[in-house]
């Protein structure tokens, strides 16, 4: 590494790839011997090279102040929704995470992996897993920034089968991976990726059921569809997933 990096800044929200992202930017944390944290932004230390924020919540102002001569370049990871869900039901229904196994007074005692379990049908988890954590990633993804330019936008969607680097090359290019050692920060993405023979997020164990996009068509019923919309009736076209709600 010539030139020093801008403090690379990962955002992703819950179930959009945050363990796959994580363990690309990992990968390039022991090549290049940079100090990563993960964690909340008031606890990021003035050292830090790489800072992943599972939930993207992030001041990216506060974070240009903090060292005004050395740049931020954030990535930002957004899903369909609709595959938000779906993965987020499986996975709750089974996680051993502790927030989903602390008992809640809004579940009647019961911790959110059991309030999800016990709904009677398939079609009742995705319902319940819609109104609640899924409910909150989708408000989080529509209340981000989209218009600040030291962030590079990208969809799970559009990189979770990208071989031919269209979007990995100038994402990687953007953080600060330019010239000789581009080749050798796409090498970690590819040795990182479903493509490239990893298991993804699968990595982490049980962590997701699946990782492909576009899981929603198999899984949504007509009854579902209608469920989604309305709770939730125009995310897909703010988040560029719909032209329209004819889906």
């Amino acid at each position: 590494m010539k030139n020093p990096l801008p403090l690379i800044v990962l955002c992703t929200h819950h179930k959009t790839g945050t363990v796959w992202m994580a363990g690309i930017m990992r990968a390039l944390r022991r090549q290049h011997k940079l100090k990563l944290f993960s964690g909340a932004q008031a606890e990021l230390p003035a050292d830090a090279d790489i800072f992943i924020q599972d939930h993207s919540r992030v001041d990216m102002n506060a974070l240009r102040q903090r060292q005004p001569l050395r740049p931020v370049r954030a990535i930002h990871v957004i899903r369909d929704p609709r595959d938000v869900v779906i993965s987020g039901c499986f996975y709750h229904v089974k996680t051993v995470e502790k927030w989903a196994n602390r008992p809640k007074p809004e579940y009647g005692g019961k911790c959110y992996r059991e309030a999800i379990a016990a709904q009677p049908t398939d079609h009742d988890k995705l319902v319940f897993e819609m109104q609640h954590t899924a409910a909150k990633t989708i408000r989080d993804m529509l209340a981000w920034n989209y218009q600040d330019d030291d962030v590079f936008e990208v969809k799970y969607e559009d990189l979770i089968n990208d071989t031919e680097y269209k979007f990995f090359g100038p994402m990687m290019e953007f953080i600060g991976f330019k010239g000789e050692d581009l080749p050798n920060a796409l090498e970690h993405v590819r040795a990182n990726s479903l493509f490239g023979g990893s298991k993804g997020e699968t990595a982490a164990g049980d962590h997701v059921r699946s990782g492909e996009s576009r899981q929603w068509p198999k899984v949504f019923t007509p009854e579902l569809k209608a469920e989604f919309k309305r709770l939730h009736p125009d995310v897909l076209q703010r988040l560029g997933y719909e032209a329209g709600n004819d889906w």
